[in-house]
């Protein structure tokens, strides 16, 4: 991808708008889709819709976000609430390889300045709300934003559904399913996001990578986030910030069949059709 197709930086409105990419691969193969039986994952049945299609709605309640590029799956329905500005593309065979088309795709019609955020489309407790909270917790200046839920936050909410936990000196913490960066930023860090992806359920296998004191401390339960925070800014020379989020939500995801009894407590659909622009 040539980087210099990126558009130039510019100081954020006090009130930005984003383009939202939602990474929505995992075809037929993928294990809860074929358990259920289900086209994709992204199209797996939740109480009357599809497991993206509670992505899809929160983020176009979001007041922040101005559009959407959706990488994988749909079903008619999503395509008809995709028109207009936000667009469709096909995934990657690897969820790198989706962000990376989902990249490419937004900046064909990027504002000056403007930051992209990335979501996964398996978390049906997202809501509009949440993901404005997240994008006004993050600054202005902030060259990639990723935030974090505290694990007595989280299993106040979802007690049974498993996640990953990284101990730190503020207590343990699980990664949460969105982003917001800049388009050069979320290229430069490719190369980490593949290793992160690959090693989400090992998080020291990650942290080597961010040098062998913080190997040490993360092993301790000793690094603290605002550490860690000024490390990941050093090594990648871009300005990163770590968000403590007070919403469960934005921490957790449907992956297994083992997930989906957690669902149930999901409203009723009322899905509310788009008709095609």
């Amino acid at each position: 991808m040539n980087q210099q197709a990126i558009p130039v930086t510019a100081a954020p409105a006090p009130h930005e708008r984003v383009t939202a990419i939602v990474l929505a691969g995992g075809g037929a193969g993928d294990a809860l889709a074929r358990a259920v039986g289900a086209p994709a994952k992204a199209l797996v049945p939740l109480k009357g819709k599809p497991l993206g299609r509670y992505v899809l709605d929160a983020l176009r309640a979001t007041p922040r976000v101005r559009r959407i590029v959706w990488v994988g799956a749909t079903d008619r329905g999503m395509e008809r609430a995709l028109t207009g500005e936000h667009r469709i593309v096909p995934g990657g065979p690897r969820l790198l390889d989706s962000l990376t088309l989902g990249i490419g795709a937004a900046l064909a019609d990027a504002q000056p300045g403007e930051r992209f955020l990335i979501v996964s489309a398996d978390v049906p407790w997202l809501r509009a709300e949440h993901v404005e909270r997240f994008l006004q917790a993050v600054d202005g200046d902030a060259d990639l934003a990723y935030p974090v839920v505290m694990r007595d936050v989280y299993e106040a909410q979802f007690a049974k559904l498993p996640r990953t936990w990284v101990r730190l000196r503020e207590g343990e913490v699980t990664g949460g399913n969105l982003a917001l960066g800049r388009p050069d930023a979320l290229l430069r860090t490719l190369p980490w996001l593949d290793l992160a992806i690959r090693t989400r359920k090992a998080p020291v296998r990650l942290a080597w990578r961010l040098g062998p004191l913080v190997v040490a401390s993360v092993a301790l339960g000793q690094a603290r986030l605002a550490n860690l925070e000024q490390r990941v800014s050093r090594l990648l020379d871009l300005r990163a910030q770590v968000v403590v989020s007070s919403d469960p939500e934005v921490g957790t995801d449907v992956d297994d069949v083992a997930h989906l009894p957690a669902t149930l407590d999901l409203p009723e659909s009322d899905v509310n059709e788009v008709a095609p622009a």
